[in-house]
């Protein structure tokens, strides 16, 4: 395992230079693991943004660990937060793993769910676009919505040819489900951002084009 003082290279073989990583949504389940991973492989500085820290405790308590100052916690709800503009501006890379990303939640809590994944992103897109800070925005499959062979009747020998099920990012229809079914809040709220973000690349040529 690499240890912080270890050098890292790039795929030059040149030294990685140490960066200021601001990752907003650091307590969920990706942030904490992504933070551990940081902590204890490479020498970059994490600014972690949540409501809780349960899940990166382990990381800040004790003085003695190794990674000691490279970790700060900022208690912040991106919603709300005058903080996050300036905190933005400190760092090097930013990566926003803030959004409501549970299934159950898309039919009981439709609303949030497109406020998470689009209404609160909007504010951390604008604060990179204008400080010229690169983004790194978490990406889901679901943005492509149904297939075409999911509409063919059981019986139709189409449903043997996979040209209607397989998905292609740049030619594939888009089909979600009817306004009703809340399930696809979602989905339309992670294609709009990214739309938003393609918008912007292709518009200012920022460098907010980094999706995962």
């Amino acid at each position: 395992m690499a240890t912080p003082s270890s050098t890292r290279l790039d795929l030059d073989g040149n030294p990685i230079k140490p960066l200021t990583i601001c990752m907003i949504g650091a307590g969920g389940f990706i942030g904490s693991h992504l933070c551990e991973k940081l902590m204890s492989e490479t020498a970059h500085k994490v600014l972690a943004f949540d409501v809780y820290n349960d899940k990166i405790k382990h990381l800040l308590e004790l003085e003695t660990l190794p990674w000691n100052g490279r970790i700060q916690f900022h208690r912040l709800n991106i919603k709300r937060d005058s903080r996050l503009e300036g905190l933005i501006k400190m760092a090097d890379l930013v990566i926003n793993l803030a959004a409501i990303c549970t299934p159950a939640d898309y039919n009981t809590r439709p609303l949030d769910t497109i406020y998470s994944n689009f209404i609160d992103a909007l504010p951390v897109v604008k604060y990179c676009s204008e400080t010229n800070k690169r983004l790194i925005h978490f990406y889901t499959c679901e943005v492509y919505g149904k297939t075409i062979g999911s509409f063919l009747p059981k019986d139709s020998p189409l449903r043997q040819d996979p040209a209607y099920y397989v998905l292609k990012d740049d030619v594939s229809p888009c089909i979600f489900g009817s306004i009703e079914k809340q399930r696809w809040s979602y989905a339309c709220a992670k294609q709009l951002i990214e739309r938003l973000l393609k918008s912007g690349k292709v518009q200012q040529e920022s460098l907010w084009d980094s999706r995962i």
